[in-house]
């Protein structure tokens, strides 16, 4: 090869490669804007749940909060489970979960659950210690009730 075809190799891979960086970093860029969008959304849910606990002194229905994702277009939350009728009246609010919603990363985002707990607090929970920590809070009814929704769906 003389000197000009090994420039020319050379440019081709330094574009090559700088366009797989920038695809690859826009990437995780985009999953984290969405993680982020989709943590406010939960963080104003939570904000109407607790408005509407501190008037009424219960938690809002299903219907309720549905209403008021439809009407704030929370459309990262993708899908948004409310677990208010499954939660019983002594639940701990520091360990309970009222609503998650998954979420299916790759890359440096992974996949987890935003959390929304029953006192209010919304975080980001990585996949496997979410289910587990679900998987303790769930009992057989509840998991029906999912699993012929799921199915319809």
């Amino acid at each position: 090869m003389n000197r000009q075809q090994k420039k020319l190799v050379a440019n081709v891979v330094t574009v090559i490669t700088f366009t797989v960086a920038m695809v690859v970093g826009f990437a995780n860029i985009k999953n984290a804007i969405n993680r982020s969008e989709t943590t406010r959304a939960m963080r104003i849910i939570s904000d109407e749940i607790l408005k509407y606990k501190k008037e009424t002194g219960s938690l809002p229905s299903t219907a309720y909060v549905t209403e008021f994702t439809d009407k704030i277009g929370a459309v990262r939350l993708g899908n948004f489970q409310y677990r208010a009728q499954w939660i019983e009246f002594n639940s701990d609010p520091n360990t309970t979960i009222l609503a998650y919603s998954k979420n299916n990363y790759r890359g440096f985002v992974k996949a987890g659950y935003v959390t929304l707990w029953l006192n209010g607090k919304v975080e980001w929970i990585p996949q496997k210690p979410f289910e587990e920590i679900l998987a303790e809070q769930q009992k057989q009814q509840e998991l029906q009730w999912l699993q012929e929704n799921l199915e319809k769906n």
